[in-house]
């Protein structure tokens, strides 16, 4: 696979759209945290982006439960 830097820029655009749109809709959090699958296809993601925002979407469904402010060093 060869990418060009005008290619990697573009699917960078696309990764970043992608991610912003799933944080800014209630509805594709909750649609991605059940079938995620679905969200990339709806959003037309494929290759690399489909897969940074998998990445994505895990890291955005992990955050909230590492950041709890109620864990054990807390007691």
């Amino acid at each position: 696979m060869n990418i060009t830097p005008a290619q990697g820029h573009d699917e960078a655009q696309d990764i970043l759209e992608a991610l912003r749109q799933i944080q800014d809709s209630e509805d594709l959090r909750t649609e991605a945290a059940t079938d995620p699958e679905s969200v990339m296809n709806r959003l037309g993601l494929s290759g690399i982006a489909r897969h940074a925002v998998a990445f994505g979407i895990a890291g955005l469904l992990v955050a909230p439960a590492v950041m709890r402010t109620d864990g054990w060093w807390n007691s």
